[in-house]
């Protein structure tokens, strides 16, 4: 290359120069965040007081207030605007948490992924850390309840055992039902599907809103979808059996908030006796209905069976190893109702 052709390309590298610094400090400041970058590496992290870039301590976890969808767009995808009012009647969020925040819902920790490793399923919400501890007891107003607005669904568990005549006795006791008086009660062996069809809760829930709305549903429910899908070699959500059980129970739980049903009360079972398959499935159950439960927009309060079952074989009879025994049954009724008190459905 010649000296004349070597001092024009100078030449225009240094008048070229200045413009492809001012390009490259554009594009460089207009790109995107990368999802590990600014505040979405915050989004949804446990907290006690304060947040980083500009989001709250909201329930318990750093996110930002919300109106509408579009006030949650700067956060991951996954993020939508959720109501707090179920998550404070569950206990879940303080009384003075009103409104809503951008939260991420889910069925498993799968889908709390996308926001970290760290991220669990936890009661139907991405959390960093499963909840460990049971929220403190609130001050309760009366419920006023009359007899008719507590509605009973169920399986065998409730229609083939002493269960509902022992809530009440437990609920005479307390002064919410006086003698004689009797909570309705459509739990039926034979329509216990929580997948929807003519053998299913839906059906159960249908003949008892055509006798009028209830204000409290208890249910139990997910065994009946076991025992008839078992989901042989295929022990996980994608099971065909669960897949259809977990959209039953959430068509359910729409249902009870389009009828203005106020609490659900859902009590699950305890392990089975002797019947590893049945234990299996159940397992596989739990924690997709209770974060299905958790997520509800009716205020859903889940009870687990199991610690208060754990040792006690003689709670239950059957070849099943599940179905509730009369001393069962007190002791799941006895539950059942403290439980309903104390999350203040039953005052």
């Amino acid at each position: 290359m010649n000296r004349m052709n070597r001092e024009w390309i100078l030449r225009k590298v240094r008048t070229l120069a200045p413009l492809l610094v001012g390009l490259w400090v554009v594009f460089s400041c207009s790109a995107p965040k990368s999802s590990q970058e600014g505040s979405e590496t915050h989004f949804l992290e446990s907290c006690e007081g304060s947040c980083a870039d500009g989001m709250q301590c909201i329930c318990g976890v750093c996110s930002k207030p919300c109106t509408r969808q579009s006030d949650c767009s700067t956060l991951p995808e996954v993020a939508s605007c959720a109501p707090l009012g179920p998550r404070v009647t569950e206990q879940r969020c303080s009384s003075v948490e009103l409104g809503a925040m951008c939260d991420a819902s889910c069925l498993t920790d799968a889908d709390c992924r996308k926001l970290g490793a760290d991220r669990v399923c936890d009661y139907g919400f991405c959390r960093q850390f499963a909840r460990q501890t049971e929220p403190p007891i609130a001050s309760c107003l009366p419920t006023n309840l009359a007899p008719a607005d507590v509605l009973i669904l169920g399986d065998v568990l409730i229609e083939l055992t002493s269960f509902t005549q022992l809530l009440e006795q437990a609920a005479v006791s307390a002064g919410v039902l006086t003698m004689g008086q009797h909570f309705r009660d459509h739990a039926m062996a034979v329509s216990s599907l929580l997948a929807t069809g003519a053998l299913s809760f839906d059906n159960q829930y249908t003949g008892a809103r055509a006798d009028g709305p209830a204000r409290v549903i208890v249910m139990d429910g997910g065994a009946t979808d076991v025992l008839n899908g078992q989901c042989a070699g295929l022990l996980t959500p994608e099971c065909p059996a669960a897949h259809a059980a977990v959209s039953g129970a959430e068509q359910l739980f729409q249902r009870f908030e389009k009828d203005g049903v106020e609490h659900v009360v859902y009590f699950f079972y305890g392990d089975p006796v002797d019947n590893p398959t049945l234990e299996d499935g159940l397992n596989l159950m739990r924690p997709l209905l209770k974060n299905a439960c958790g997520r509800s927009a009716v205020p859903c309060h889940w009870l687990d069976l199991r610690p208060i079952f754990e040792g006690h074989p003689e709670y239950v009879m059957g070849t099943d190893g599940l179905v509730f025994s009369e001393a069962g049954a007190a002791v799941a009724a006895a539950a059942t109702f403290a439980f309903m008190q104390k999350q203040c459905v039953a005052n």
